[in-house]
């Protein structure tokens, strides 16, 4: 018979609340019968609706979604609402993957639940930052964590939640989208919230001609809604009958589309971690942040391209400038570099 209810907590970021949304199914792989519950910010509830190992969602109210949109299915109210609510669940096991005081308040009242607290390393990450002469070691990926938190194998491979939360009709929208481009094209993230962390355009172009001349893979420019200076920079870059290889679209539909993705390049961002929640192969392309901060793809065939600089990484997070002016973290990461990563992540010979 299995244990109790657990609930995951991760209220933000979006990739954050990505990785964390491999949790509920690896808490299922050891206990396929067991409730588990997630709460989250109301965005990102939103983001994960369909989840096919969550059985509710505390969604932490902050009226961003669209009242006509589907809701996912649980409850969404303020802090001390949730705290109320899930008092009630009988949950026995808190799995606190935000660890502050939110995270803490929400879970207070469970005096008798078992906490499961990974570390979050956060000072060896500034110590990488600002205390490169003490030589760090590297951070162990962060999903090979959330693995042996769960009880299983750290070595394991991550499982594809995110293929199996889908609606048969974002999925057909999605395939419309793409016309005959589905299950041949690469999706590149070219956006991320910092500028440190976003690869030249005129380098995502030039990786996106000699991904279609190589592997035969059309691209498919990710950017959000809000990133219309970065749309229009594609726009001046690319042919006018190759303007619509430009994706704006909500996450979501992002995810939906990128399911039928081949491969996934992107920035240290989000759109990133779409690889192991879809099982899509993914190449980060890291900058101003490093891959031994935890957060790099985990996939099997994943990848990652990047260039040794003294001054990387420079920020945990990433910055709006180059402290530096040069910026050479992402100028000097060539096409032709994020090519034999992308090359090696399809199994291709020659890469």
């Amino acid at each position: 018979m299995p244990r109790g209810p657990a609930v995951v907590v991760r209220f933000s970021s979006l990739g954050d609340v990505l990785l964390a949304a491999h949790v509920p199914r690896f808490l299922r792989e050891v206990e396929p019968g067991r409730r588990v519950l997630f709460a989250t910010k109301e965005r990102y509830a939103s983001v994960l609706r369909g989840h096919p190992d969550i059985d509710r969602f505390y969604a932490l109210e902050d009226r961003s979604s669209d009242p006509a949109a589907p809701a996912p299915i649980g409850v969404r109210a303020s802090l001390g609402d949730l705290a109320a609510f899930l008092k009630r669940e009988g949950v026995e096991e808190i799995f606190d993957l935000h660890q502050n005081f939110r995270s803490s308040r929400l879970t207070a009242g469970l005096e008798r639940a078992r906490r499961v607290l990974p570390p979050k390393h956060a000072l060896r990450r500034r110590m990488m930052v600002y205390a490169k002469w003490l030589h760090v070691n590297p951070l162990p990926p962060l999903l090979r964590v959330y693995r042996e938190i769960s009880g299983l194998d750290p070595a394991g491979e991550p499982a594809a939640w995110l293929r199996d939360a889908f609606t048969p009709s974002e999925l057909e929208r999605a395939a419309a989208r793409l016309g005959g481009d589905a299950g041949r094209f690469a999706l590149l993230g070219v956006g991320a919230r910092w500028a440190t962390k976003r690869w030249p355009p005129s380098h995502y172009v030039a990786l996106a001609d000699r991904l279609e001349r190589t592997a035969g893979l059309a691209p498919r420019f990710a950017v959000a809604p809000g990133e219309s200076a970065l749309a229009a920079e594609y726009r001046a870059l690319l042919p006018r009958e190759r303007h619509d290889a430009i994706a704006a679209l909500e996450f979501r539909e992002m995810a939906a589309l990128a399911s039928f993705a081949r491969l996934i390049v992107s920035n240290d961002s989000a759109v990133l971690h779409l690889g192991p929640a879809l099982g899509v192969p993914a190449v980060g392309l890291f900058g101003s942040t490093v891959p031994a901060f935890g957060f790099a793809p985990q996939g099997p065939r994943d990848r990652v391209a990047e260039i040794a600089l003294a001054c990387r990484p420079c920020d945990v997070h990433g910055k709006r400038r180059c402290p530096l002016r040069h910026h050479r973290c992402m100028n000097d990461l060539t096409p032709d570099l994020a090519l034999h990563a992308a090359l090696e992540a399809l199994g291709r010979e020659g890469a």
